[in-house]
């Protein structure tokens, strides 16, 4: 059965006649015809039947014609939504991301929606260990995390920008730091950490192993933003990249020097499934909007 046999059929049933139905088809009448017989010996009964100047629906006519509209009906409208999809007119975008990415992915949010706003967006702000298995699970089409903690062979990682773990305080607390700090040195100040699994505190860890440095760690928090919160209001420092304070202006951050210190920031696809437009598309405006903002901080 084929979407043109039904189309012939039905367009010589709503007319009553082939050669009025070969004219609007601009098709022959003996292809129609020839067509349409084609699709009755597969349906194995006749649904039109002739006289010498009429052609009307059998009883099998009658109730098929229904069915073969409402075919081409759903043939039509799936065109229409892969022409939708093209054209990003419909569709849903799922995105997962760190918190050290909430500020970068804020922005390139509502760029991605004054380009796109029929893309539904779901937005998921979690632990790098939570959206890796949301990855995997195929619940997100993109994550925005550092590359280390998800590096493994079903997640394909891309670099987006490159940064280090870094010692933070509130303005004037780092002063005569320098604009670097020593490992041995981070055990001079009071520290308030990110809890064991964040992303940060991971790294830090890989620093330590191979050192003998004593922390002055006087507590620690499984939210960012609360930590955040925290350094900005009192004597404290912590530990993170240097991305985490842009919504901090009260902060400042000097880098930590270490070779595993680095902290690359990433976005990530499962490896071998097909990456949604809409999802190719949001990568372009984040990275777009990674640009401008390093541009402006050069500035």
């Amino acid at each position: 059965m084929e979407l043109r046999q039904l189309r012939y059929f039905v367009e010589v049933a709503r007319l009553n006649s082939y050669s009025l139905a070969s004219k609007t088809l601009f098709i022959t009448q003996s292809t129609i015809s020839q067509q349409i017989r084609k699709l009755e010996e597969e349906l194995g009964v006749e649904l039109l039947t002739r006289d010498t100047r009429h052609v009307v629906l059998s009883d099998y006519g009658e109730q098929f014609y229904p069915c073969a509209l409402q075919v081409l009906e759903d043939a039509r409208a799936g065109k229409d939504r892969i022409r939708d999809v093209v054209n990003l007119n419909v569709g849903t975008l799922s995105v997962g991301s760190t918190y050290a990415f909430s500020l970068l992915l804020k922005q390139s949010v509502l760029d991605f929606y004054r380009e796109y706003p029929h893309i539904k967006l779901n937005i998921i702000i979690t632990s790098k260990e939570e959206l890796r298995q949301k990855l995997l699970d195929r619940e997100l089409d993109l994550a925005l995390t550092y590359k280390s903690p998800l590096g493994e062979d079903r997640i394909e990682s891309h670099l987006l920008f490159q940064s280090r773990l870094c010692l933070i305080g509130r303005k004037g607390t780092l002063k005569g730091v320098g604009n670097e700090v020593s490992v041995q040195d981070l055990a001079r100040f009071p520290l308030a950490l990110p809890s064991k699994g964040l992303q940060a505190r991971d790294t830090l860890e890989s620093i330590l192993y191979a050192e003998d440095v004593n922390l002055d760690i006087r507590l620690e928090i499984n939210s960012v933003r609360s930590l955040l919160d925290l350094v900005s209001n009192s004597p404290l420092m912590t530990m993170l990249s240097e991305e985490s304070i842009h919504d901090f202006p009260g902060l400042e951050a000097v880098p930590i020097v270490h070779p595993d210190g680095r902290m690359d920031g990433c976005y990530h696809f499962l490896k071998g499934t097909y990456h949604k437009m809409s999802a190719r598309k949001f990568v372009e405006i984040l990275m777009q909007r990674n640009l401008s903002n390093r541009n402006l901080r050069i500035l």
